[in-house]
């Protein structure tokens, strides 16, 4: 399998250890920067994120409309989406009520249950089991999805096909190559060795893309607050609900805009178009 080469995937350079676990060990691409996990238990039917969804769906929603944000800016009308790893369905829900015509995929049965609950049509199962018709969206989603899974060429291989010609692609990573993952090293929050397959940095998707058969029109680099659709909704409703969480966005406002200004923001956002 992919992930158990000596050789980078994308660039195929040599990958030295990064990081050495109980159980599992973390290889970096010395070209491109891409991380592999190799030992860890392959990603079940059960997130730590599921709870998360449902207990916070109403910040999720904002950060979720800064991605339906970015997409307008390179669709100019609703047209059909498919979401890979759509969880409880709240991003879709979104689009849903732009008039987008909206089907997830989601292997964990409790969050795909809860989606279905909002109306949103969910497949329980693997994307890489499901057969769907070539060219039949207009766009497709991979939110924090790409990391978990086994040999995201093919996923990006099969997606490519499924788009429609100019069809967009959005992916949200956690960045290997941010500011915080080189000062915390392996103790990065985002790193999740248990979890994460892949750890992608901008480099590594400026080569896989193109490769694949996408064009890259905007990266973008978020941390904090700004990662929000409205970063002074997020402050506002922090202050009345969670205040550690309100104190986390107040102290850390101006340094999360630095990092997200020099691109070396804690998330990593592609938009991103078929050729």
């Amino acid at each position: 399998m992919e992930k158990d080469s000596p050789y980078c995937l994308i660039c195929r350079s040599k990958t030295p250890i990064y990081l050495k676990g109980k159980n599992y060990t973390i290889y970096r691409c010395s070209n491109c920067g891409l991380g592999r996990t190799v030992g860890t238990n392959q990603q079940n039917e059960s997130y730590h994120r599921d709870e998360c969804y449902q207990a916070f769906e109403r910040q999720f929603a904002n950060i979720f409309q800064r991605r339906i944000n970015l997409v307008g800016k390179y669709s100019s009308k609703a047209g059909k989406v498919l979401e890979i790893g759509s969880s409880t369905g709240v991003m879709l829900s979104l689009f849903q009520k732009l008039g987008w015509e909206v089907l997830g995929i989601e292997v964990s049965l409790a969050s795909a249950r809860k989606s279905q609950e909002k109306g949103i049509v969910t497949i329980i199962d693997y994307f890489e089991k499901v057969r769907l018709p070539n060219q039949s969206f207009d766009l497709v989603i991979l939110n924090h999805t790409l990391e978990h899974l086994i040999s995201p060429i093919e996923v990006l291989q099969k997606v490519n096909k499924l788009l429609k010609k100019d069809g967009l692609l959005l992916i949200d990573v956690p960045n290997f190559g941010s500011l915080s993952a080189k000062i915390w090293g392996g103790n990065w929050p985002y790193l999740l060795p248990q979890e994460h397959l892949w750890h992608f940095t901008d480099k590594a998707l400026k080569k896989m893309l193109p490769k694949l058969r996408f064009k890259i029109l905007r990266l973008s680099y978020p941390s904090g607050i700004w990662d929000y659709g409205n970063p002074w909704l997020e402050l506002w409703q922090s202050f009345f609900t969670l205040k550690k969480r309100f104190f986390t966005n107040f102290l850390t406002l101006i340094p999360a805009l630095v990092v997200t200004l020099l691109g070396k923001g804690t998330s990593l956002t592609v938009i991103a178009s078929k050729k």
